[in-house]
Parts: structure tokens; C-alpha cells; sequence
């Protein structure tokens, strides 16, 4: 086509005339320059308005026996889920730990009326999920299916919650199952790292226990059926509801499948340990022998889940260590080469938390890169922090929770934490704007407040032969077998 345009207007001007593409156009003005001319793309645009969260309100009752019930219909998917939430978890383990997560292991492994195969079979065949675990906080039972079947779901939740039949033979592959899990784990750096910071953090608390081959073996099906009987009431439990689902039709089966009986008192403990005080830094390492890396982890005080600062204080752990932007990242792997990674959170739980930086670096050079992510510990504090920086920080976070609040599970579970932790109930509809409003003097405000380098553990993991003589400037060293039982001290030379 283009060859016989061109011909044509060679034969028009051949013949004097002019084709009317080519003709002469009236006198215009001078178009505006296009964007691609007047944006400077050197510097970022500046940001809009923040959307408006639209963190959904769901249908709640309390029924007569103390449970809690949270409805939140969508209609993405024609699919429903029910959860059950039970307040304690591994916190109730007592003088087993291990316990709640053997009972949840357990939940879906038969009933009363069903063995453990049939109630696989059954559930299968329906397209049923019924799945339970725990963590330090609560435990949880969920059944999900199609919304059609939200009856059948239902039924499978309630017999897993209420009628479970914890057989000996199941239990024994339970145990047999976690024993197995927990040999491998006694080898995982990162698994022994997280046990002694959480002995050293909490103490005698129940957030310093940890399962072991032979607290699970001590547990006895007396052992989970007392537990159970205690702590599966529904005054201390709330139920969420998920999914394509009319609240009204689906309140209705929840009040047929769990309404019954009245009130119970949730057991009371009568003392619970505090915390222990960090007293200054010292130095803790797991000697694992053959070890060519060091699994550093430096450790202190965190806070709360209901703590007020907790949204505004992810900001500050997001610039020093959230990901590939943050400072220890930038430190240690990108300007030392120490690393691949390292990262910093802080993990809060319901009666307190912590506060973790971390990374693994091979043996010459544990004691530098110990010694730089204590140089960021410090400069967050003392140095002022830019809006730049901060901004970059700020703006990952908005953005990830506005697409998480998408999510409907995820907004389901955080209605259970709301009760959970006793959190503010627009805490969550007000999340975004709290992230937004960190200002650069409030973070450092913040990482003053919470981050406090005199106050640490340091947990390393590796070879200590190789590793100890580089740390003992930073405090006294306990050195630990792989079962975390301290075999040598020495003291600090810088420390005294």
C-alpha cells in the first residue's frame, strides 16, 4: 500500500496537481508539547490521595453459650469456609509442650462415628478441606467446600471440634510423625537460632517452652482429652464465616451445629512467669560442628500485639530490615558481601514479642558482619532518617495491606484477631492511614524506643571453634550443644 501511495503522488506531481494528503493545510496554531516533553521522569510523581480502605464490616452475634460468631459474605467464589478459633494454643501446653499441636494434628484424623479413612473418604469425595494446627496464641480448626455443600462443611467442622475420637493408633503416627519432625529440625540453624532466642527471651514463660522428641512422647491420649475438655468451650472460641454464603441461612447452621449448652469458665492460671530482664548484651552460641556458615540472630525486647505503636513501628522495622531496600540488606550484602540477606522483624504475640535481625554469613566473617548489623541497630537511632528513605518504606507497606485487605480469608482471620488480642475494632480500617502518617521524626522516635543496642542477645549458630574468638568482644559467650544445654563459658574481654 505504501508503494502505490508513493506512485500516485509521483504521477499527481508529474501532472501539477497535488494529492489532497499533500496539500497545503491552513495556518494552525503550534500543537502542545506531548507528555513525553514536559515530564521529567527524574523525579518521581508525587503520590495521590490514599484510597479509601474499605476493610468490611461483618455480621456478628454472641450466642447464649459464649461464642462468637463472625459472618462475612462475598460472592467471589461459590465457596465457604468456617473457622474455628480457640484461645491458648501452645501457651496451654503446660509441662508438655507440644501438646496443643499434637491435639490439632489430631482433629481431623476420625471421629466418634468415623475413622480416620472415612473420614478422609467422606470429605473427599465432597470436596472438603478440614484442616487444624496452633501456634502460641490460639488454635485453630477450619473446614472449606462449596457453598452449596455449607451444611455437610459445617457438620465436619463441628464432629472434628466436638467429637473427635483421638484414637491410640492414630496418635502413636501422630507422635511418631512429630518426633521424625523434630530430629530434623534439631539439625535446621535457623530452628535452633529461634529456640534459644525465644529460652533466652521469655524464660519460664510458656513463649520460652519448645516441643522436644521427649515431651512429645511423654503426651498421652488422658492428656489430650483433658485438653480439650478445657480449653474447646465456646466462650473461648469465635467462629468465622467465609464465602458465598446468606448470613442469615448460614447463622442459622451455625446455631444448629454449635448453640448448645451454657457459659463455661476458661480455666485460670494462677501465676505466669515474667519475662527475665536483658541485662546488656551477651553472646550465645549453638556449636555445630561441621558448620561452613553462622546463623547470626541479634535479639531483644519487642511488644504487644495490641501495642498502639505496632502499626507506625512496622515502618521503622520495614527500613532497617524488611527486604532487599532496607539497611541491613544494603549493609552486609551490598556493601560488605557478607550475605545474600539479611532482614529484621519484630514478631508480636499476644502477652509480649520480640525484636530479631538476622542474617548467615560464612565463618570469617561472623564476628564483621555481627558488628554491622550492630552498627545499624545504633544508626537508626542516632541518625536522622530522610522523608525519601522513609517514603520508599512507607508506600510498600500501604500498598501491600490495601491488596491484602482483598484477601478474604486474610480479612476473615483478622476479625478473629481483633478479639484475640483485644485490638481497637477500627484498628484495622484505620491501619493504612497510620502506616501513611509516619513522619521521619516519629520513626526514629520509634526506633529509639524499641531498639535499644545495650539491651541484646546475640544467637549464632556455626562451628565455635571457629566463630567464638571473633564474637568475645561483643560480651560474654555461653556456648550450647544441639540441645541448646550450655557446655562452656567465657568471659567477654571487651566487657570487662
Amino acid at each position: 500500500m505504501k508503494t502505490l501511495s508513493l506512485v500516485l503522488a509521483l504521477g499527481l506531481a508529474t501532472a501539477g496537481l497535488k494529492p489532497a494528503a499533500l496539500a497545503a493545510k491552513p495556518e494552525e496554531s503550534p500543537a502542545p508539547p506531548s507528555p513525553s516533553e514536559t515530564v521529567d521522569r527524574s523525579k518521581a510523581p508525587p503520590a495521590g490521595p490514599l484510597p479509601e480502605v474499605t476493610f468490611p464490616d461483618a455480621v456478628t452475634e454472641t450466642l447464649p453459650n459464649g461464642l462468637r460468631v463472625f459472618i462475612l459474605p462475598t460472592h467471589k467464589q461459590p465457596m465457604v469456609t468456617f473457622r474455628l478459633l480457640f484461645k491458648g494454643g501452645d501457651f496451654n501446653d503446660g509441662s508438655k509442650p507440644g501438646l496443643a499441636a499434637l491435639t490439632a494434628n489430631l482433629l481431623n484424623k476420625g471421629t466418634e462415628q468415623l475413622s480416620a479413612s472415612e473420614f478422609a473418604q467422606k470429605t473427599d469425595f465432597l470436596g472438603i478441606r478440614v484442616e487444624a494446627g496452633s501456634d502460641d496464641d490460639a488454635l485453630t480448626l477450619s473446614a472449606s467446600g462449596l457453598s452449596r455443600d455449607s451444611g455437610a462443611v459445617i457438620g465436619f467442622l463441628r464432629d472434628a471440634a466436638l467429637h473427635p475420637a483421638f484414637r491410640q493408633e492414630e496418635l502413636e503416627k501422630e507422635k511418631l510423625q512429630m518426633v521424625a519432625d523434630l530430629t530434623q529440625k534439631r539439625k535446621s540453624p535457623g530452628d535452633l537460632s529461634a529456640r534459644l532466642r525465644d529460652k533466652l527471651l521469655y524464660g519460664e514463660h510458656p513463649y520460652g517452652a519448645y516441643a522436644t522428641p521427649e515431651s512429645v512422647q511423654s503426651i498421652t491420649r488422658e492428656d489430650i482429652v483433658k485438653y480439650r475438655g478445657q480449653y474447646f468451650i465456646p466462650s473461648n472460641a469465635t467462629l468465622v464465616v467465609v464465602g458465598d454464603v446468606d448470613p442469615a441461612a448460614i447463622l442459622a447452621q451455625v446455631k444448629e451445629a454449635f448453640d448448645g449448652g451454657l457459659p463455661r469458665p476458661i480455666p485460670h492460671r494462677d501465676l505466669i512467669p515474667r519475662f527475665p530482664e536483658i541485662q546488656n548484651v551477651t553472646v550465645h552460641v549453638v556449636d555445630r560442628p561441621g558448620s561452613v556458615q553462622s546463623n547470626i540472630t541479634v535479639a531483644g525486647r519487642g511488644v504487644a500485639k495490641n501495642h498502639p505503636d505496632l502499626p507506625q513501628l512496622s515502618v521503622v522495622n520495614t527500613l532497617l530490615g524488611g527486604g532487599m531496600s532496607g539497611r541491613l540488606f544494603a549493609n552486609l550484602r551490598e556493601k560488605h558481601g557478607f550475605t545474600y540477606g539479611a532482614y529484621s522483624n519484630f514478631s508480636p504475640k499476644k502477652y509480649g514479642g520480640a525484636f530479631s535481625a538476622t542474617a548467615q554469613v560464612r565463618n570469617a566473617v561472623t564476628g564483621p558482619a555481627t558488628q554491622e548489623i550492630l552498627n545499624e541497630l545504633k544508626r537508626i537511632c542516632a541518625e536522622p532518617i530522610s522523608e525519601k528513605e522513609l517514603a520508599l518504606q512507607r508506600n510498600y507497606l500501604v500498598g501491600n495491606f490495601l491488596m491484602s485487605v482483598e484477601n478474604d480469608q486474610r480479612t476473615g482471620e483478622r476479625l478473629q484477631e481483633i478479639d484475640l488480642y483485644g485490638l481497637p475494632q477500627d484498628f484495622y480500617k484505620t491501619y493504612a492511614q497510620k502506616l501513611a502518617a509516619v513522619t521521619p521524626e516519629k520513626a526514629a522516635e520509634l526506633a529509639c524506643k524499641f531498639i535499644d543496642p545495650k539491651h541484646l542477645y546475640i544467637v549464632v549458630v556455626g562451628e565455635a571453634r571457629e566463630i567464638v574468638p571473633q564474637l568475645e568482644k561483643f560480651g560474654k559467650v555461653t556456648v550450647y550443644d544441639m540441645d541448646l544445654k550450655p557446655v562452656k563459658e567465657a568471659e567477654s574481654k571487651a566487657g570487662k
